[in-house]
């Protein structure tokens, strides 16, 4: 009889060794979000994931970082002659990137606005696409590298226009107020900001400019960069009470294209603020930086999304 309360015992002991190693060893590693700059003063945001899912772009400090994911090896890059660098932005091929920045030497020719930037990786080499007054920002390639979508804001008003890399013309494709443009994969649609009313929200258009129309609508919360997942089926943004309510927190949230079914991704402590998003290759993280007062890393957690949970973000 003692002999078989000593073996039950230690059995007991195992199994809850077991146990215990299972916890700790795979649940503890999973964990809801995953840091992927270091907590520190600075402030990382705007990241951009290359076409290979290698190779991350963001902006610390208004400068060019690159972030080599399998060493976590980072590296600044500055283009001479710029300054103010912002929303980086692949092409579809990995071979150029294109963003917004400063001039930080006067030309007799360029107006002293925001400037719509395209460079090349390998040689550092970059050409101004916009040598005007305007702000243009926020690029986004089309899928077959041809045409990028941006933002032109111009004495107050913020409008859509698309840029012809081969014929070098740029056409303003929205008569309302828009932002943040995001090409569909299949290149047929574009996701943008815009509203009817006051409030901003997650709209659709043709990628001509025509039929356009909301997607995703609240008038109690404002809404903003949106961006797809590869395969087309959801529009990724970020989402927050409307600034006349104070909002003290900005989570991400997705929308499924095909019957306008909006999910919750992240549920953000307090003065904590998700912004920026982008969705890797293979479609299973979100990238983004999430941001308090005094600085932002980049993060990034991962999506089943055929059984999306909303994941607590802080530290």
């Amino acid at each position: 009889m003692g002999a078989l309360v000593s073996r039950l015992a230690i059995t007991i002991v195992l199994a809850f060794a077991i146990g215990a190693a299972l916890f700790w060893g795979f649940g503890m590693q999973k964990k809801p979000v995953e840091f992927l700059t270091e907590h520190s003063e600075a402030i990382d945001m705007q990241p951009s994931i290359s076409p290979d899912g290698k190779t991350l772009a963001f902006v610390r400090f208004k400068e060019l970082m690159f972030l080599d994911l399998p060493s976590r090896s980072i590296k600044k890059v500055k283009p001479e002659g710029l300054a103010g660098i912002a929303h980086p932005s692949w092409s579809p091929d990995g071979k150029k990137l294109a963003f917004s920045a400063l001039h930080s030497k006067p030309f007799h020719d360029v107006g002293i606005g925001v400037h719509l930037i395209v460079m090349d990786l390998e040689t550092l080499h970059w050409e101004c696409l916009t040598p005007d007054f305007d702000f243009n920002t926020r690029p986004s390639w089309s899928p077959d590298g041809k045409k990028l979508a941006f933002t032109k804001s111009s004495k107050g008003a913020a409008s859509l226009c698309i840029y012809d890399l081969q014929s070098k013309r740029l056409k303003r494709i929205t008569s309302q107020w828009g932002r943040s443009p995001a090409w569909s994969p299949d290149g047929k649609t574009i996701a943008f900001i815009s509203s009817k009313k006051t409030s901003p929200d997650v709209w659709l258009m043709d990628a001509n400019g025509k039929n356009l129309r909301p997607i995703f609508e609240d008038e109690s919360t404002d809404e903003d960069m949106p961006c797809w997942t590869p395969d087309g089926k959801f529009i990724v943004f970020t989402r927050q009470i409307a600034l006349a309510a104070g909002p003290e927190r900005r989570d991400l949230w997705a929308v499924r294209v095909y019957d306008k079914k909006a999910f919750q991704l992240t549920n953000c402590q307090r003065n904590w603020w998700v912004i920026t998003p982008c969705v890797s290759p293979d479609g299973k993280f979100v990238i983004f930086a999430l941001r308090r007062s005094d600085h932002s890393v980049i993060c990034r957690i991962s999506i089943d999304w055929n059984d999306i949970k909303a994941q607590k973000l802080g530290w």
